[in-house]
């Protein structure tokens, strides 16, 4: 009877002590893969946000930059001629 005791609280014991590993495990591996999700939308986010950005500021100085250059080489070319 002592026996069956000490095994069952023996078994009862792993099985608490194997529940807690894998509830550990679980637990790594889900804020593992929480991490690396919320690292994938970061990145997404702030890569399409700066190539919005950039390409938004890039286009508007390029125009402004190419429209003065225009206006001051049709100037000068007016003027000159």
């Amino acid at each position: 009877i002592l026996f069956y005791f000490i095994l069952f609280y023996f078994i009862l014991f792993y099985f608490i002590l194997f529940y807690f590993i894998y509830l550990f495990i679980y637990l790594f591996i889900y804020l593992f893969s929480l991490f690396i999700y919320l690292f994938i939308y970061l990145f997404i986010y702030l890569f399409i946000y700066l190539f919005i950005y950039l390409f938004i500021y890039l286009f508007i100085y390029l125009f402004i930059y190419l429209f003065i250059y225009l206006f001051i080489y049709l100037f000068i070319y007016l003027f000159i001629y």
